[in-house]
Order: structure tokens, then C-alpha cells, then sequence
């Protein structure tokens, strides 16, 4: 009996290790087969009618909705569009409002772009890609003559839309002070008594006076002290000289493309 049952037990082992070998040779040949159709297919650019196409593995579906991005990132571009859009601010904002003038607008974009010392080149190519949709939102009440709603909303754009990233970039503000070149605009935009206190007299006297006899809760005001205030107020005036673009005296008051020159040379704009 014991040579029976272990003869019985050697046959059913032998049995299902040839079975598992013909499986493992079925599935080889059939991967095999898939393989060959697959690459018939890519060179006639055919699909073969025959495969299953719910057997080839395609990953998971894409999901609607936003898409992911990665919010530090997205903070630290913000943060770079800010002091870029700041500093040269008082030569963006007449090109942003009250109307825009998109044609001299890239041209200062671009000459900011080819500025060997400049840190924000890559802020300012940014914005020069996306020329069309920065001249459409500056159209809007979104804009608020503000350069840092121009930062919230093109941080993430084009991986989402500028409402997205306006959104997500408003709920994390940036902790920059105001710069040195848009704290004049700063002041007009929120604090227009103050601004007109400031801009009759430009004196540090009548400066020391003003911001004493001025009552605010703003943050972003109290930390400036009247003298550098006062040298603050002199770099607020634009100065396209200094990115070598040169305007026609009337332009900024003519928004006609047809007056806006094509550039000199790569390193000088003549508008």
C-alpha cells in the first residue's frame, strides 16, 4: 500500500509541473503573437481588428477635474513674478493701464528678458510667452491695477488656468514687502489721501509730517519710514532708457501698432 500511494503521489506531481510548463508555453506564445501584431500594427499604422484592446494594460483613466501642481512651486514662481513685476513696474504700468498697449508691452517685456544682469529673465519670458492672456486679464477687473494679482494669476499658467492659480496663490499672499519701485503705486492704489499728501510736496519734511499725521492698520505701509520713502519716491519714474527701449515721445498716449518700430538690434528696442 505505502509503494502504491507514493508511486500515485510521484504521478500527480509529475502531472501538474508538466501542466504548469504547458501553461507557461501557451502564455509565451501567445505573448508572443500579441507582440508580432503590435508591431505590424505601429508599421501600418493600422490597429489589428482582431486584438482585444481591453487586454493591453493602459494605465488608469484620467480623472476630470483640476490637475495636479505642486503648491511650493507654484508659491516660489509667484514670488519671483512679484519682485520682477515690482521692479520694473513703473515702466509696466503705464503699458497695463488704463489701457493696454500690447505692442510696446512686449517690447518691454523682451528688453527686460535680454538684460545680462537682470534676475528676472525667466519671470519676464514667462509673461512674453503668455503676451495674448496677459493683455486679457490686465482688460479685467481682476487686474486691479495691481502687478501682484499679474504674478497670482500667471504663477501656474499654462498648467491651469489663471483663475486657479490666482485663487490658490491669494490663499498664501506673498510675505515680500512692497518694492521699492511700486511702493508709490501702492500707495495711490490703497491710500489715495496719502498719496496726494505725499505727491504735493516732495520734500522729506512735508514726507516726515505726512506719514505722522496718517492713521493705517496696513502692514505693508507701517514698515516704511519717511526718509526711505522719500528715495523710494524718486525711482518710481519710468526710466526706459535703462532697459534700452526708446519711445517716441508721443507713443504713450497713441496706442497705434503701426507707430511701434520693430528693434534695432537684439539688445536696443526703438518704439
Amino acid at each position: 500500500m505505502r509503494r502504491t500511494a507514493s508511486k500515485t503521489t510521484n504521478n500527480s506531481t509529475q502531472s501538474s509541473q508538466l501542466g504548469r510548463k504547458l501553461d507557461a508555453t501557451c502564455l509565451i506564445r501567445d505573448l508572443a503573437e500579441r507582440v508580432t501584431k503590435l508591431e505590424k500594427a505601429f508599421e501600418s499604422a493600422v490597429a489589428p481588428l482582431d486584438l482585444a484592446v481591453s487586454e493591453i494594460p493602459i494605465g488608469e483613466p484620467k480623472k476630470p477635474g483640476p490637475k495636479p501642481i505642486h503648491f511650493w512651486g507654484l508659491l516660489s514662481d509667484r514670488n519671483t513674478l512679484v519682485r520682477m513685476t515690482e521692479y520694473y513696474w513703473p515702466e509696466l504700468e503705464p503699458l497695463c493701464w488704463p489701457k493696454p498697449k500690447p505692442q510696446i508691452l512686449k517690447k518691454v517685456l523682451e528688453a527686460i528678458s535680454f538684460q545680462q544682469t537682470s534676475w528676472y529673465a525667466g519671470a519676464s519670458k514667462h509673461l512674453l510667452e503668455q503676451i495674448d492672456n496677459l493683455v486679457e486679464f490686465i482688460s479685467t477687473d481682476r487686474f486691479r491695477r495691481d502687478p501682484r494679482q499679474i504674478a497670482n494669476a500667471f504663477a501656474g499658467f499654462p498648467k491651469i488656468s489663471t483663475w486657479r492659480s490666482l485663487k490658490l496663490c491669494q490663499s498664501s499672499p506673498c510675505n515680500d514687502p512692497i518694492g521699492s519701485r511700486a511702493i508709490k503705486s501702492y500707495i495711490r492704489r490703497r491710500h489715495p489721501e496719502l498719496f496726494r499728501n505725499l505727491d504735493a510736496d516732495h520734500s522729506l519734511p512735508n514726507f516726515a509730517s505726512a506719514l505722522r499725521a496718517y492713521r493705517t492698520k496696513d502692514k505693508n505701509l507701517s514698515v516704511f519710514r519717511d526718509g526711505y520713502l522719500y528715495h523710494c519716491w524718486k525711482q518710481c519714474k519710468p526710466d526706459y532708457a535703462a532697459i534700452a527701449v526708446h519711445l517716441h515721445p508721443t507713443i504713450m498716449k497713441d496706442p497705434d501698432p503701426s507707430k511701434v518700430n520693430e528693434p534695432a538690434s537684439r539688445k536696443t528696442f526703438t518704439t
